[in-house]
């Protein structure tokens, strides 16, 4: 099952996206929930521990949960609060042209 969240998940929009992931979790048979991040353009931390706390929840439920496409600000704000790897995110970042200051991503 894939969500694709869309504008920002933040303190407004959390609960939300918590709802619509325990949702699909809870669903019989579920094995994977892939969050669809293309479309999101603002991840502060009230998204973040939705999605950490859903990925606890899929592990406890013999499924997985992972982001993909992330915009690159979000990107760089899961791999700064290195959730990324925790949430499928390959290790690797953004080509070094949309690096952020001094390459400090």
């Amino acid at each position: 099952m894939t969500l694709r969240p869309v504008g920002e998940i933040d303190l407004a929009t959390a609960d939300a996206l918590d709802a619509a992931l325990a949702d699909a979790l809870g669903r019989p048979g579920i094995t994977e929930v892939v969050v669809d991040l293309a479309d999101v353009g603002f991840l502060d931390s009230s998204g973040i521990r939705v999605l950490v706390g859903a990925a606890a929840a899929a592990r406890r439920a013999a499924a997985t949960l992972r982001v993909v496409d992330p915009q690159p600000v979000v990107a760089r704000v899961l791999r700064i609060t290195a959730v990324g790897g925790l949430l499928g995110l390959s290790p690797g970042g953004p080509p070094a042209a949309v690096r952020g200051f001094r390459g400090l991503d």
